[in-house]
């Protein structure tokens, strides 16, 4: 009987102290898990900061963009305008092909071309911005 006392005490002994380590791992695994999440929450925050600033710094520089094409457009209103078609069948040389700088284009041609230039500004600001998301 003595034994079978004594076997019951060390049997409930070890039970308890299964119990309590478990419980305590278990605490441990979960504060550990929480501390996973709020740090992934904390860079999912920053991550997102960093893209709402990105995307304001492209708005920014494509309304700077904009501002500078329609104002130069607006300075071209002094150039001529390309001849009709039966002043073209006997043009004379605008530009010889050398030393070129645009600045004897027609009205039409050089508001193509700002334009143009404008969009490929647009496209090279949204290429900085979509590197700047991927960066890490």
């Amino acid at each position: 009987m003595k034994y079978v006392l004594i076997l019951a005490l060390m049997l409930i002994s070890s039970l308890i102290g299964y119990d309590y380590g478990k419980t305590r791992e278990h605490n441990k695994f979960l504060s550990y898990q929480q501390a996973q999440k709020a740090a992934e929450i904390d860079r999912e925050n920053r991550y997102q900061e960093l893209l709402v600033e990105s995307q304001k710094e492209k708005e920014n520089a494509i309304k700077d963009l904009n501002k500078r094409h329609a104002a130069i457009v607006s300075s071209l209103q002094q150039r001529p305008q390309r001849p009709a078609s039966q002043e073209a069948s006997n043009p004379s040389p605008v530009c010889t092909g050398t030393g070129s700088s645009g600045d004897r284009l027609y009205r039409e041609d050089a508001e193509f071309l700002i334009g143009e230039a404008s969009r490929a500004e647009v496209i090279k600001q949204a290429l900085r911005a979509c590197r700047q998301q991927l960066e890490p």
